[in-house]
């Protein structure tokens, strides 16, 4: 019988080894990134600048009147890497250099609506009414509708929205 001849024993590969023992530690760190990635961005406090939040309201050429004027804006609210809009309900109070008045009412903050036939701004859900400037007359409220800051530009009536805390007596603004 013949033997053949060894040239040893066989020598595994190294590099595949390498491979084999790599490859699921990059899967599962890729994976613990992208993780952590996400909540980062989601959990990350959004900071926006006020003072670019201008919107238009209304033409000047429409603000005439005593009366209040209601428009609708939309609001942009950011949450982490979500954006969605919203609608928001202003009174412009032509008769005092176009003050803008949110719409929700300072006590729990439902929508108020102008009743021109007794001229003034009532809500409907706990009987606080208020006069044509947006002062409290009476009910629950405890301190008068929340006037906007507003500007005027290229001929449009632009305000700042803000949201405001409800049932205080100071004007807080929510972050």
């Amino acid at each position: 019988m013949r033997s053949r001849p060894t040239n040893g024993p066989t020598q595994p590969n190294s590099t595949r080894r390498a491979l084999i023992t790599y490859l699921p530690l990059g899967v599962v760190a890729g994976i613990f990134g992208s993780i952590l990635t996400g909540a980062f961005r989601f959990l990350r406090p959004v900071v926006a600048a006020e003072s670019d939040n201008w919107i238009d309201v209304l033409p000047l050429t429409e603000l005439s009147g005593a009366s209040p004027i209601t428009a609708s804006i939309t609001t942009e609210n950011t949450a982490g890497w979500s954006v969605t809009t919203e609608q928001h309900r202003v009174y412009v109070l032509p008769g005092t250099n176009n003050q803008v008045l949110s719409a929700v009412c300072p006590h729990e903050g439902c929508e108020v609506s102008w009743e021109s036939q007794v001229n003034k701004f009532s809500c409907p859900c706990h009987e606080s009414f208020f006069a044509a400037d947006g002062s409290k007359i009476s009910g629950p409220a405890r301190r008068g509708l929340d006037p906007l800051p507003t500007r005027v530009q290229d001929g449009k009536l632009q305000v700042q929205y803000r949201s405001f805390e409800n049932n205080s007596r100071e004007r807080i603004t929510r972050t």
